[in-house]
């Protein structure tokens, strides 16, 4: 069962490296870390960067249907210092990825209990400022979860993709040294390997907790909203995720298969509310 790692700084990917015992693997024409079934790559900052090297990652590397992928890596927060719960070092899992530079929306799908918190993540293409707080939904800002996200979603199922973030500063404009930003992630790092291992731990082959009427419910809303089959994927995962959490019936969703869609705008604004209703904290 192969542990993907997509990372996008050396000072990041340093204590993992050193964590689990990794040796680079020269085959790679970008920077490839190995030991066993983990495999770890070092992205350079940005969207793109990081959707190219996890799509070379995840097309080297032999996976099998258990295979879970992870970008792990700082952000800023939108919180403003000290006047919040959130603190630098603080650790987020993502249960939603907006980039910026298009207005999309992603929902890695949260079937494992973890024991991270969960947070909005928002892809920039710059770091941001205190002044550019209000800009961004509020959570946390980085410049990678996007692209990877839109990558790994090409190759693996939704509840097999994770991001985790570690706090690094309430977007403060000052530059972070190497040494700090290896000593964040160092700290998460007990955490983040609990993550993967409830990540791996995930049965697909089980008996399905989605009744007949559960799917039947899942397909008129994916009709009405004229789903494509990737966000009708997403909504059929977050209802599982919702039954395994709540350990109850879905709530009624009845009035989402009454609405008519025009556009795939339309469609979008209630698959976030549909995304509200279901996501379980």
């Amino acid at each position: 069962m192969p542990v993907l790692l997509a990372i996008a700084l050396h000072a990041e990917a340093r204590p993992v490296i050193e964590r689990f015992r990794l040796k680079q693997d020269a085959s790679f024409e970008l920077p490839v870390f190995r030991r066993d079934d983990v495999w770890l790559t070092v992205t350079g900052t940005c969207s793109m960067k990081s959707a190219i090297a996890t799509t070379c990652l995840l097309t080297r590397v032999e996976r099998d249907e258990d295979t879970v992928l992870f970008n792990l890596g700082i952000a800023g927060h939108t919180q403003q210092a000290e006047e919040g719960p959130v603190s630098v070092g603080d650790r987020f899992l993502a249960n939603k990825i907006t980039e910026r530079s298009t207005g999309r929306s992603f929902f890695p799908d949260l079937l494992a209990r973890t024991p991270l918190a969960e947070s909005v993540v928002t892809t920039v293409e710059r770091p941001l400022d205190r002044a550019d707080a209000g800009t961004v939904e509020p959570g946390l800002a980085d410049m990678e979860a996007a692209g990877f996200y839109q990558a790994a979603a090409t190759f693996l199922p939704p509840h097999r993709i994770g991001c985790v973030k570690v706090v690094s500063d309430h977007l403060e404009t000052r530059r972070i040294d190497k040494n700090r930003v290896g000593e964040l992630i160092a700290g998460a790092l007990d955490e983040f390997e609990a993550t993967v291992a409830a990540y791996r731990s995930i049965d697909d082959r089980g008996k399905d907790v989605l009744t007949g009427a559960d799917l039947r419910l899942v397909q008129d809303i994916r009709d009405r909203l004229r789903l494509t089959a990737s966000r009708h994927r997403m909504l059929s995962d977050l209802a599982r995720s919702y039954k395994l959490h709540t350990g109850s019936d879905l709530p009624d969703l009845t009035r989402f298969t009454h609405v008519s869609v025009h556009t795939r705008q339309e469609g979008d604004v209630h698959f976030e509310r549909l995304w509200g209703i279901l996501s379980v904290e």
